[in-house]
């Protein structure tokens, strides 16, 4: 465990081992962060250098802190990112999208001593320009389930980033003044530190005593009953411009502003009375100007128990004054901003009434600010709305770190009904529930769009339901007609065949052999025509038939393939290479057919070569997985390539290889059934590669 820095300890070796909690009281930097994350609309934490939280998170969006900082490597990305963000620049913010998820982010260092000791990170946006692969791709790297990282990075706040890089303007010069008074608070505990020692070393010994006040890092003036100077010490005298033989003998009225003098009487009487104070007091100095101290007073009583005057030590915190006023501007600043702001803002206390409306709030609701705080917001909520608004809050009051986001339909003082989508967040004090700050917004354009979409899509499933209906219908005639077409086609060719055979049975002795070649060509025609009918229904039906998908182990599938073909084979040289192949979702009668004749494919294109070589593998992507079938075989010409896939067509000679033209058609056919793609690569005489690809 980490020990705390002895601020007793003077030098950089304090500064080297200082934490923000050290020197800051972290509620408050807490609520500085929930104010400054709720008016600028991003969300916000501050880190340690390493990029380990200190705070907190403000407005953290679902995608980030439920989703990638849930993962491992998500988190540890957003570490780093956060590391690399809140890295010290003189020059203003760091602004660049997030090394972990790539939403904008923003960052700057908070420093004591010229040490960065703290990040206060501000982010979580995204614009136009967000690349959604990008973000996919990511979601598979650190495990994330993609479809609710999608919807989580959908939910993830608009902001140009012109606008991001204001706020982030704005979060370098807060944090530039937060830096001044973290120095500022360092150096008065350093003080504050030295003063203990110095009011212990006062009661050791007179002569030490006298040793310690005069070298002590505080002013301290001692002064008797009637608040005459008796002994001033260096340092008190240098902090208001004079020796120590000047003051000597001043009274304290000399000092002191005209308006502090009662202030400086009731605490006096205090001190009488034997209470020791500790308070701010401003002191004039030589030159007339002023300077902030904190005093802490004690009374000096003799030996015989009376009051004989006080002893004051004095720690100039001017600068402290002067940085804590430049705060409370910026606190205006804020609060000029959450009035000018576009949005509406409220805030409820716990018993649900309007402790503050902004102006643009008051406007949608079409009153002024007066009016719109005199009724409660149950008044403007749609009664059917109510009850879900009210468990929100209920649950909001609950739950401190709960955030959500609704909508519901209000009232204007029209009465009409408008949509608004609301943003709801506790505002913690100590940290206790303090208000609820609901930001929302008027999106009933939007409603509007939403219901007209949602009507034209209505309208369009009613056409496509028609369209379906007449495509069914119209499929339906096809079947039949496709029916009709056989067997009104193939009835004559079985007559012709028939015919021919007996023809030839009892006068085949008659002909010539070049005439009983025309007539088994015929015949031979004829057989081929059918075959061609057959291939032509078996290719209309590919896609009437219903697909019934099922996860298939590829390389079982292939291997059974191949062993299909092992007693044509048999006296052939032919070597598979065979990968280790991805499954893959498809309807497993169909897909074997893909494998089928890309497999005969590849045997009976390699027909002519000495040595057969058929290669088979796979690869996966982020949205598919892709398949391939190379062979060293006769292969094509390119020029034709597009042919490839077309019904009867065909790149050889069916006296070089026999088929109709068919396979590949029906290959194309049954991929793009199950959403994926084919394609073909191949060269004249030196063997072709096949490629499909099926959608995970």
């Amino acid at each position: 465990m980490k020990t705390k820095p002895d601020l007793n300890k003077p030098g950089t070796d304090v500064v080297k081992d200082i934490q923000l909690s050290d020197i800051f009281d972290i509620d408050e930097i807490q609520h500085l962060q929930d104010l400054f994350s709720d008016a600028m609309g991003v969300a916000s934490i501050i880190t340690h250098p390493d990029g380990t939280p200190i705070t907190k998170p403000s407005n953290f969006c679902r995608l980030c802190n439920d989703i990638i900082r849930n993962t491992e490597r998500g988190r540890a990305n957003c570490y780093q990112s956060d590391a690399i963000l809140g890295r010290m620049s003189t020059s203003g913010a760091i602004v660049q999208p997030c090394l972990s998820g790539g939403l904008w982010d923003a960052g700057a260092g908070i420093a004591v001593g010229g040490k960065n000791i703290a990040n206060w990170l501000i982010g979580q946006v995204r614009n136009e320009e967000l690349d959604e692969q990008r973000m996919i791709r990511y979601a598979d790297e650190i495990g994330a389930n993609k479809e609710e990282f999608m919807a989580a990075l959908r939910e993830v706040p608009m902001m140009s980033l012109d606008q991001f890089k204001k706020v982030s303007n704005m979060l370098f010069a807060f944090a530039n003044e937060l830096s001044q008074k973290v120095y500022n608070n360092f150096q008065l505990k350093m003080q504050n530190a030295a003063h203990e020692d110095a009011l212990n070393a006062l009661r050791e010994s007179e002569e030490f005593n006298r040793q310690i006040m005069q070298n002590a890092n505080e002013g301290i003036w001692m002064v008797d009953m009637n608040e005459n100077t008796t002994y001033i010490n260096s340092k008190m005298a240098d902090m208001l411009g004079y020796t120590v033989e000047e003051m000597t003998g001043m009274n304290v009225s000399d000092f002191l502003i005209p308006e502090d003098i009662q202030d400086h009487r009731d605490k006096t009487f205090q001190r009488m009375a034997g209470n020791p104070g500790h308070y701010e007091r401003r002191i004039k100095q030589k030159n007339g100007e002023e300077i902030w101290t904190i005093v802490s007073s004690s009374s000096i009583i003799d030996k015989t128990g009376v009051y004989s005057g006080s002893l004051g030590m004095f720690q100039d915190i001017t600068e402290r004054k002067q940085a804590e006023e430049k705060i409370k501007k910026i606190g205006l600043h804020y609060q000029a901003i959450i009035e000018k702001a576009p949005d509406g803002i409220v805030l409820i206390n716990n018993d649900g009434a309007f402790i503050y409306v902004s102006p643009a709030a008051a406007k949608m609701f079409g009153l002024s600010v007066e009016e719109a705080i005199s009724r409660h917001p149950n008044d403007y909520t749609h009664p059917d709305d109510l009850p879900m608004v009210l468990g929100e809050l209920f649950k909001l009051l609950e739950d401190p770190s709960y955030t959500p986001t609704l909508q519901y339909r209000f009232a204007d003082n029209t009465g009409n009904w408008k949509w608004i989508e609301s943003t709801m967040s506790n505002l913690l004090a100590d940290p206790n529930v303090e208000a609820i700050v609901i930001n929302f917004r008027d999106i009933s354009d939007r409603k509007q769009s939403e219901k007209e979409l949602r009507e034209l899509n209505n309208e369009l499933d009613t056409r496509v339901q028609q369209r379906t209906t007449e495509l069914e219908a119209a499929i339906k005639e096809l079947e039949t007609f496709s029916y009709s077409v056989s067997h009104d086609l193939k009835a004559p060719l079985r007559h012709i065949n028939g015919f021919l055979e007996i023809f030839l049975e009892k006068t085949s002795a008659n002909f010539t052999e070049e005439e009983l070649g025309y007539l088994k060509n015929i015949s031979r025609s004829a057989s081929e025509m059918g075959l061609l009918i057959d291939a032509i229904l078996s290719f209309s039906r590919l896609n009437q038939a219903e697909l019934r998908k099922t996860r298939i182990q590829s390389s079982v599938m292939v291997r059974q393939v191949i062993n299909f073909f092992e007693p044509e084979i048999q006296n052939r040289q032919i070597t598979f290479h065979v990968e280790p192949l991805h499954d893959v979702q498809g309807d497993e009668g169909l897909i074997r057919q893909v494998w089928t004749n890309l497999i005969s494919n590849a045997i009976k294109y390699t027909g002519k070569k000495s040595e057969a070589i058929i290669e088979i593998g796979s690869f996966s992507t982020p949205t598919e997985t892709a398949f391939f079938v190379k062979d060293n075989g006769a292969g094509f010409n390119m020029k034709y390539v597009h042919k490839l896939f077309g019904v009867f067509q065909r790149l050889h000679k069916s006296r070089e290889f026999d088929g109709i033209g068919i396979g590949l058609a029906n290959v194309n056919r049954i991929v793009k059934r199950h959403g994926g793609h084919c394609r073909a690569e191949g060269e004249q005489d030196k063997g072709a590669t096949f490629h499909f690809s099926i959608p995970d």
